[in-house]
């Protein structure tokens, strides 16, 4: 049975990517460059990665070993989503059809979309008396339950109101360490490292009951590495990103090909059994994990945490990505009912037991930042 992975994003490349690697041939590593399936014509995406995409309907199915599941890639892009019925096709547990045949969305399909834009579709498809859509995310405190040998320096995740309430940073997080919304992004507070007055001032706008991590800088990062984890295991890794030199703000990744061959294929290894250990720590989780190195004989550290339903696709082979898009559609919950999707799958709960996940809520200020957001200005984070 062919599933459906429907990408929904303004950035044309993210679906590129997806569909990309389904066709990775196994014997050789080189893409099959037929095109994705889209419902719309394509957008430009950020300058990282742009690989151009067409119009025409074409499945992808990955060539891949060991039992994969068989997938396509549809994407829908964002720039026409006034209308009501762009996004709202379907009954109440959103299964029904899309915008066209191809953009059907299925109970067992995955969906890849961006935080902002589900508050956004959800406030259409509620509109139209449909349910929105869920899924499970890792729980904001998951990253501040991780040993200081895992995550490599303090981490903390308070609410707004009590920040306010800081004179000083805490503990050892240090005089400027890094902070950034949990569940959600904002314009105007990207991750950042700031002083306490800066944080004070960024936070500003934002309503008492956001939910902030705040982490001690991590200085000497040469290498960062990309860890796909499903129900606490290691299921797809990939190099993603070079500090050149360590440290610095000079940044190549992995879309780069003269990159390609600069990162230390040894780390894979040691940033899955890493990503493992995390997960038998804090609690097993499906998330997309990055992991940093500073150093050859460095064991790494976790850096952060992403639902794997919105994290950046990486190169990592037809059977890989496979296991990438199998994880993503178990986030997805289905139902009345929270992990009704895994349970469907006799998927067990371990993650919830031990309070490692949640169901995603976007943050209140993205929430009402979004919320109001009219459609046809065309901005998206």
């Amino acid at each position: 049975m062919t599933r459906t992975l429907h990408v929904f994003s303004p950035l044309a490349w993210i679906g590129e990517v997806f569909g990309e690697e389904l066709e990775t041939e196994p014997d050789t590593g080189a893409p099959n460059r037929a095109c994705v399936s889209n419902d719309t014509d394509t957008t430009g995406g950020d300058g990282c990665h742009t690989p151009t995409a067409t119009s025409e309907a074409i499945d992808r199915r990955p060539r891949a070993h060991g039992g994969s599941r068989d997938w396509r890639v549809v994407v829908h892009h964002t720039w026409n989503l006034a209308g009501d019925n762009a996004l709202t096709g379907g009954d109440a547990n959103g299964d029904g059809d899309g915008p066209s045949a191809a953009g059907r969305i299925g109970e067992h399909d995955a969906l890849w979309i961006a935080p902002d834009l589900i508050v956004r579709c959800n406030a259409v498809r509620m509109r139209n008396g449909l349910a929105p859509w869920r899924f499970m995310a890792p729980a904001r405190q998951w990253m501040a339950n991780l040993p200081t040998e895992l995550s490599g320096r303090s981490i903390v995740v308070t609410q707004v109101d009590e920040l306010r309430c800081w004179r000083r940073f805490p503990g050892a997080l240090g005089e400027r360490p890094w902070s950034q919304l949990c569940d959600g992004r904002v314009s105007g507070f990207n991750a950042a490292r700031r002083d306490i007055t800066e944080l004070h001032h960024a936070l500003s706008a934002a309503p008492g009951d956001s939910t902030i991590m705040v982490s001690g800088h991590l200085a000497g990062i040469s290498e960062e590495w990309n860890v796909t984890m499903r129900r606490g295991r290691a299921v797809a890794s990939c190099g993603y990103c070079l500090h050149l030199p360590p440290d610095s703000h000079r940044i190549v990744t992995v879309f780069d090909e003269s990159a390609k061959a600069l990162f230390h294929a040894r780390y894979r290894a040691r940033a899955e059994h890493l990503a493992e250990r995390a997960a038998a720590a804090a609690g097993p989780i499906s998330a997309s994990l990055l992991i940093a190195f500073r150093t050859p004989s460095d064991p790494g550290a976790i850096l952060e945490a992403e639902p794997v339903w919105c994290a950046t696709p990486y190169p990592v082979g037809a059977h890989d990505m496979a296991a990438v898009i199998d994880t993503i559609a178990e986030t997805r919950i289905i139902g009345g009912t929270a992990l009704a999707a895994r349970k469907a799958a006799g998927a067990a709960d371990d993650a919830v037991d031990h309070g490692a996940e949640h169901e995603f809520r976007a943050d209140p200020w993205m929430a009402r930042r979004w919320a109001v957001e009219p459609w046809a200005t065309g901005h998206h984070q």
